[in-house]
């Protein structure tokens, strides 16, 4: 799809609905179903999402339970009120921490971790953010899983559209993926879990990492 470079732009810098699915769909090319989808086939009924953003994919995916125990991780209050607002149906814990530190939760209690979107934004190189996911693989259960979405910074899916707005998300520090490459990833889930699988969609990576 050919669109111009004011377009990318202007929708680059919005947080609306229609321009998260826009960039999904047109510049990093996996829409919002196939995100929502691997929450879907992972997400259990005790649960831990790091970085929850809106809470959006907690919103629509489907629990095998009715009253799913979720837990919300994210270094910005606003971002846990906003997601514990609008899934207040299932009353979710909140917790304020930094990721990249020891993290105030019970080890091995989850059964599920997720992490949508939020490899690509962590500062430092990909070998720095394996402390993230090594602190994380800590709180998960024998049989759990890790799952999550990262827009890898070198990819050959990457046009021209999707390489002007992460050159400036870079620029502003709203990404830190500039090396961020499927190898270096593939590594680093090897370092950390006893196994992994891998997905690429567009210029975003999905993964699904066990600790057994």
């Amino acid at each position: 799809m050919r669109v111009g470079r004011r377009t990318l732009l202007r929708c680059s810098a919005r947080t609306t609905p229609s321009c998260w699915g826009y960039r999904n769909r047109v510049l990093w090319r996996c829409p919002a179903g196939t995100l929502r989808e691997q929450y879907d086939a992972f997400v259990s009924s005790v649960h831990l999402d790091v970085g929850p953003g809106t809470g959006y994919f907690l919103d629509r995916c489907t629990f095998s339970v009715a009253h799913p125990q979720i837990t919300l991780l994210d270094a910005n209050p606003n971002v846990l009120a906003y997601a514990a607002k609008r899934l207040a149906r299932y009353g979710p814990t909140t917790v304020q921490a930094d990721m990249r530190k020891p993290l105030p939760l019970t080890e091995r209690h989850f059964e599920s971790i997720g992490m949508g979107y939020v490899l690509h934004r962590l500062p430092g190189a990909m070998s720095t953010k394996r402390t993230v996911l090594a602190n994380l693989a800590m709180l998960l259960r024998s049989n759990g899983v890790l799952f999550g979405s990262t827009i890898l910074g070198r990819s050959p899916a990457h046009t021209r559209g999707s390489k002007v707005v992460q050159r400036l998300y870079n620029r502003r520090g709203i990404f830190a993926n500039v090396d961020d490459d499927l190898d270096t990833l593939r590594s680093v889930l090897g370092s950390v879990f006893a196994r992994h699988e891998l997905a690429i969609h567009g210029t975003v990576a999905l993964f699904a990492a066990h600790v057994s």
